[in-house]
């Protein structure tokens, strides 16, 4: 083999090397994009697995505060239409207005309910938060 040919064959394997760096390293993006991509979804599949197993720990504490005090129900339904002062809740519900107070407080510490105008002393109006109607539907639709 001459000179010539010994130094055309040398720049040709120089070429093709950098040539097999440059799909190599090709190769290797695309397989670290391929396993990102992988990851992202493991780990969003995680987090929603892990916010539903909270999200039912939380339906559960909810349903079951509800459930053990029929009276709460019974508040959250006589709220589900329209806003109400106690006094009509209390005549809704056929109890009376010192149990309310207390069962409204219990409502609106869970976020089922809300006041409209706390500053009020004398008519406070209560309303069902969209928390409450939808733990109202959940019962509803078990029972």
């Amino acid at each position: 083999m001459d000179e010539d040919t010994k130094h055309k064959l040398i720049q040709e394997n120089e070429k093709l090397k950098a040539e097999n760096a440059r799909l190599k390293a090709i190769l290797e993006e695309r397989e670290l994009l391929k396993t990102n991509e992988l990851l992202k979804k493991e780990n969003l599949d995680l987090k929603t697995s892990l916010n539903n197993e909270i999200n039912i720990n939380e339906d559960a504490e909810i349903f079951s505060f509800i459930k053990r005090s029929p009276k709460r129900l019974k508040i959250l339904e006589s709220l589900e239409n329209e806003d109400k002062i106690p006094k009509v809740i209390s005549e809704d519900i056929s109890d009376n207005s010192y149990n309310i107070s207390k069962y409204l407080k219990t409502l609106k510490e869970n976020d089922l309910i809300k006041c409209h105008n706390e500053q009020d002393k004398k008519y406070r109006y209560y309303g069902i938060t969209p928390k409450g109607k939808k733990y109202l539907d959940l019962i509803k639709n078990n029972e």
